[in-house]
């Protein structure tokens, strides 16, 4: 397990509280419009720095009264067995903890929240799930599905897409929505703009950035089904 990317203070990733994120490198699903591609690339991932976690940890105590919780993300943290015994030593601190994932391990997911080692879980739908096989190269929906399950038996929780031009639109939102509604995983959705920025696949640096108007119409409808729905822009 490699820290690859360390932020010191956060008011937005964590909601509520002010936060550090750990990401950690690597995933499985290689989603061409994932921003975040140097964390994916092994070529990219080898050029960056890695953060011992005794550094990251020494961080965490020195700074405890003006942080509340840390994050961790990715990448995909789940494909790391060593994941529940950092999460452990971050519980251990007196950090509440957030986890961000792909919902690919529903295995891990269900011990993390069995053993109570996660506060809130944010799980990113990549698309509807008759085109996931196409975007995340690979059939993971049963995964998904259990994953969705699972994380709808905490207390806090949310749901978010990225609204992909050409991948996920309107037609694909509602049936993502329709899903989590019926299945009663309905506390948050977060819609967040695409941003053609450091893309895994070049093809999506020509791409329009989705607009907040776009973005704002698709709040208003999808509102009636969640109990919360949210913008994420730049």
């Amino acid at each position: 397990m490699e820290i690859k990317g360390f932020e010191k203070f956060t008011l937005i990733d964590y909601p509520g509280k002010a936060a550090a994120v750990i990401f950690l490198s690597n995933c499985n699903f290689k989603c061409g419009f994932c921003h975040n591609s140097h964390l994916i690339s092994q070529e990219k991932r080898s050029e960056l720095k890695t953060y011992p976690k005794e550094e990251v940890f020494e961080h965490l105590k020195k700074n405890k009264g003006y942080i509340d919780g840390v994050v961790i993300s990715g990448g995909e943290p789940t494909l790391y067995a060593e994941l529940p015994l950092l999460i452990s030593e971050l519980k251990e601190m007196g950090f509440k903890v957030k986890l961000d994932t792909n919902g690919s391990h529903p295995e891990i997911l269900f011990s993390l929240i069995k053993n109570k080692l996660v506060d809130y879980v944010a799980m990113d739908i990549k698309t509807n799930f008759n085109n996931y096989n196409k975007v995340c190269d690979g059939d993971v929906t049963g995964n998904v599905k259990k994953s969705i399950e699972l994380i709808k038996t905490l207390k806090d929780y949310e749901f978010r897409t990225t609204v992909v031009p050409k991948v996920v639109d309107r037609e694909s939102l509602l049936k993502i929505a329709a899903y989590l509604q019926l299945n009663g995983a309905n506390k948050k959705f977060v819609l967040q703009q695409f941003l053609p920025q450091n893309c895994h696949d070049p093809a999506f640096l020509k791409l329009k950035k989705t607009s907040v108007d776009e973005l704002k119409a698709l709040q208003l409808e999808l509102k009636p089904l969640f109990k919360s729905v949210e913008i994420r822009t730049e």
